[in-house]
């Protein structure tokens, strides 16, 4: 799914600006990183939730809030405003509430959603850095690129590589791909410009809260009050 959904959501892209992609060394070099990044968020978090539950992976996932302004200030000497640092730490709090964590002692699952967050901290962070300095339709054609084959490598040793899907799998992954990640991406790289890595990271930490709401709406689903107020 994964090799299919950023294969075709890089020739979405490649094809219309293919005139505006840039061949450089910095550049395919930035999207390189960003493309091991993104691998690894997808690989460890679909991987993690083999071993431990939905909520629990939310709220694991969700530390790369904290993570970003942490990393920012250890590696790269970078402090973060102290709003910047409320909003981080209200933002986990808020999580554990709406997503009801569950403590049943470390496994597996919770180590490779902890390797996730970090992924994502430190995708967000050199998109921040890579995106004032390159081309970024180039920046996400080429990620997309990276995580094609490295996806597909995947696929292939598991035996799993295959085009016979359902109609509902194929809507799904064209949504995914056009949607969720050729336009999304774009945006990103355009809004991380102007926004610096730790505040973005704020605003990113509000898909829980969308997910929660459409998982109300279309779903059926139902919260308990401290979901509410988480």
């Amino acid at each position: 799914f994964l090799f299919l959904r950023f294969a075709i959501a890089a020739l979405a892209l490649a094809i219309p600006f293919h005139k505006k992609l840039k061949w450089d060394r910095g550049t395919l070099k930035a999207s390189g990183i960003l493309g091991l990044l993104l691998t690894t968020i997808y690989i460890t978090q679909t991987e993690g939730l083999r071993f431990t539950s939905a909520s629990n992976s939310a709220l694991i996932t969700g530390f790369y809030v904290v993570f970003i302004p942490l990393s920012l200030k250890i590696f790269f000497h970078v402090r973060s405003s102290a709003y910047i640092v409320a909003g981080a730490v209200l933002s986990v709090a808020g999580l554990y509430l709406l997503t009801q964590y569950s403590p049943t002692g470390i496994n597996v699952g919770d180590l490779l959603t902890l390797i996730c967050a970090m992924a994502c901290a430190w995708h967000v962070i050199f998109i921040g850095k890579d995106t004032v300095r390159y081309n970024g339709i180039s920046l996400v054609v080429f990620q997309f690129l990276v995580v094609t084959l490295l996806c597909g490598g995947v696929a292939a040793f598991r035996g799993s590589m295959t085009l016979e899907l359902s109609e509902m799998v194929w809507t799904s992954l064209l949504i995914n791909a056009i949607f969720c990640s050729a336009i999304v991406f774009v945006i990103q790289m355009w809004a991380q410009k102007i926004v610096e890595p730790a505040r973005a990271g704020v605003i990113f930490v509000s898909e829980a809260v969308f997910g929660t709401f459409f998982a109300c709406w279309l779903g059926d689903e139902r919260l308990t009050l401290l979901s509410w107020f988480g």
